[in-house]
């Protein structure tokens, strides 16, 4: 899921017309919150450390291809102070560069080794429009009512989920923020993803399926579903959570399928007899797959809830 984008107006050293340009692009301090971790460096003596991210490559709205580029602290062998860089097969950006031209960094909010790299050219509409917004400013977020996720609120979601799932269960929250602020939102579903999946070695709790990119060994087509929706006061209690596919997911949401007392899956009737449900009703009384750890299974109270408030007659 690609995040809303940061900006760089670029230098003349980040482009391909700079001498020797063999120091790839910079990434300015205040949008390092938007990339992803790299390791503290720890090591006087071998002092640069990297990532290597997947990365799609457009100009001016056109993809050109995907490629494995470097993000890093560079530090010359020690010899100068740490630049976060991108470097390596992005010539195909930094050769039709120029200077003052913008690049745009889409980062996918559950994949930290992707991104997208726009590179939007001066001449045209798209430049001026964002140009104009952006006025004198060199680098920052494209869209301030709607930022993407900080690291900063990663690791914090992160330790949230990981406090809830030491607590007692429940699943709601009472006290929950009505103007929570979205970027803290998408920081929170996606520890409350990550944490419930990997409880289920990231299988569907309904049919055990998995889907694994090659290009990003991550896995694909699974949600954690809050049984208690967030918009119904549900908690980000892992155990408020179950993996489901996305379609599964939807059919979950909509009542169309439920869990019984018994732990097993249940379709109501007027959902099995329609023509095109034959796959819900082939997973009806099937036993729902377990998280590893008792207290992180789905809890009873909030498969109750949904069996009285959403389940379908």
């Amino acid at each position: 899921m690609l995040e809303t984008a940061v900006f760089k107006k670029l230098a003349h050293n980040d482009t391909g017309l700079a001498k020797g340009h063999q120091g790839g692009i910079v990434i300015p301090k205040v949008l390092a919150e938007f990339f992803p971790p790299l390791p503290k460096v720890l090591d006087p003596i071998n002092p640069t450390v990297d990532v290597r991210l997947k990365a799609d490559l457009f100009i001016n709205g056109e993809r050109l291809k995907t490629v494995e580029t470097r993000y890093q602290h560079q530090t010359w062998g020690g010899k100068r102070p740490a630049e976060r860089r991108l470097t390596d097969n992005l010539g195909a950006i930094r050769n039709a560069a120029s200077e003052n031209d913008i690049l745009l960094f889409k980062r996918d909010i559950l994949d930290d080794l992707y991104i997208e790299i726009h590179l939007i050219t001066q001449g045209t509409s798209e430049y001026k429009r964002l140009n104009n917004q952006f006025g004198v400013s060199r680098w920052g977020v494209v869209d301030e009512n709607n930022r993407p996720v900080t690291l900063t609120e990663i690791r914090q979601a992160e330790e949230f989920v990981e406090n809830e799932s030491l607590s007692p269960n429940t699943p709601f929250c009472s006290d929950r923020q009505t103007t929570e602020l979205v970027s803290v939102r998408k920081a929170r579903d996606r520890a409350f993803r990550k944490k419930v999946l990997e409880q289920y070695d990231f299988r569907c709790a309904f049919t055990g399926r998995k889907f694994v990119s090659p290009n990003s060994h991550t896995t694909l087509g699974l949600d954690a579903a809050h049984v208690v929706p967030v918009e119904s006061n549900g908690s980000d209690h892992p155990a408020n959570g179950i993996p489901l596919t996305k379609e599964l997911h939807w059919a979950f949401d909509k009542g169309l399928v439920g869990v019984t007392t018994s732990r097993k899956i249940f379709v109501p009737r007027s959902v099995s007899s329609l023509a095109g449900n034959e796959f819900l009703r082939d997973l009806h009384d099937m036993p729902i797959r377990e998280a590893i750890l008792p207290n992180l299974r789905v809890m009873e109270e909030a498969l109750h809830w949904h069996r009285t408030k959403i389940l379908v007659e």
